[in-house]
């Protein structure tokens, strides 16, 4: 149980990149997502810089 959050933190962080890129990209009119690609990827990193600050501190 010590571990149920992380999987739920690091699909939030990586849903939000990808909803805020998408939203971006939407406002730009951008023919391809990039920027909801990028904004993914800046979540998996974030989620996984969160979830490995966690275990450290276990």
């Amino acid at each position: 149980m010590r571990f149920a959050g992380l999987g739920t933190t690091l699909a939030v962080s990586i849903g939000l990149g990808s909803i805020g890129g998408r939203k971006l990209d939407e406002y730009f009119a951008l023919e391809k997502p990039l920027i909801t690609a990028a904004g993914a990827l800046l979540g998996l990193a974030v989620g996984m810089w969160s979830v490995l600050r966690n275990i450290k501190s276990m």
